[in-house]
């Protein structure tokens, strides 16, 4: 038999009778080292793991933290509020967190206003889920001056007996626009061309992004157009869009596209916007200039 199987070998392998003799002996070595752990471990077992000493530990180490619970009230109460005379009582009542109602009162002692709901989302803190709660019962009652100016498309004689044009700057047509002196069809298509990829204007100051314009031509668009108070830009899905989607909005590049579509991939939905701060390509600056643009539902 044995022999039998020394000259299968060297006739296969081209093996010499002491390497073929050599191969014999290895192979049963081979097999009862690759297989002598396993025979071990089903005979003896797995030693059971213990994890008493390093549970302790964990449970020391929680116990000398600090937990610093997020203030919230154990009843609210819902009802039609004004962000801009809102008294912090009734913030309180409706569920506002000491820190943010504090920095809405500070907010409005330096002279801030909300113009819209979707203004409450740029205090910092704001969580987007609570505001989606609150919206519902958000009425901004309008400014009596700001409403006479954003009467749209006014046309009046000024002193000089030249026509002065007020309109709103999210309907404009490149028509309405080339009525503004510097600018012509070329900047007029651009404005609501780079409107339009925005998702619209929520501060009139964005004009300035546009290319070709200059600080005399954004002056000009900036004292006759107005933003409607019930303005609210396009917003992208953050846990839906693709990158494509993202890519194609000017404030997000390619690279930060993909990167958030990989986190959203690796880490699940986001719960809220704030979210996006996980990620190192975006800082707070990039997120409240973005925020209007974005939702989470």
């Amino acid at each position: 038999m044995i022999r039998r199987l020394q000259l299968w070998i060297r006739n296969i392998f081209g093996f010499s009778r002491a390497e073929a003799n050599g191969l014999i002996i290895l192979l049963p070595l081979m097999i009862l080292i690759i297989f002598s752990q396993p025979i071990y471990r089903m005979i003896v077992g797995d030693p059971p793991l213990e994890f008493d000493e390093d549970q302790s530990r964990i449970d020391s180490l929680i116990a000398s933290w600090d937990f610093y619970p997020i203030e919230q009230p154990d009843e609210f109460t819902l009802f039609t509020f004004d962000p801009n005379t809102c008294t912090k009582e009734e913030m309180d009542s409706l569920g506002f967190s000491n820190f943010l109602s504090d920095r809405i009162i500070l907010y409005r002692s330096k002279g801030g206003r909300f113009i819209n709901a979707a203004d409450l989302l740029k205090i910092y803190g704001m969580d987007s889920s609570f505001y989606e709660s609150l919206r519902p019962f958000i009425s901004i009652k309008t400014n009596p001056v700001a409403a006479k100016k954003i009467d749209k498309d006014q046309i009046t004689k000024n002193k000089r007996n030249e026509v002065s044009i007020f309109f709103d700057i999210n309907l404009a047509d490149t028509t309405q626009l080339k009525r503004l002196k510097g600018i012509g069809t070329v900047l007029a298509s651009r404005i609501v061309k780079y409107r339009d990829i925005l998702g619209g204007f929520y501060d009139i100051s964005q004009v300035k992004e546009v290319y070709g314009l200059d600080s005399t031509v954004v002056m000009e668009v900036v004292n006759h157009s107005f933003i409607s108070p019930d303005f609210m830009p396009r917003q992208l899905n953050i846990n839906k869009a693709t990158e494509r989607e993202f890519s194609q909005h000017p404030y997000i590049k390619f690279k930060l596209a993909t990167t958030i579509i990989a986190y959203r991939f690796q880490h699940g939905s986001f719960a809220e916007i704030d979210d996006l701060l996980k990620i190192d390509l975006i800082d707070q600056n990039q997120l409240n200039k973005l925020r209007p643009y974005l939702k989470v539902n």
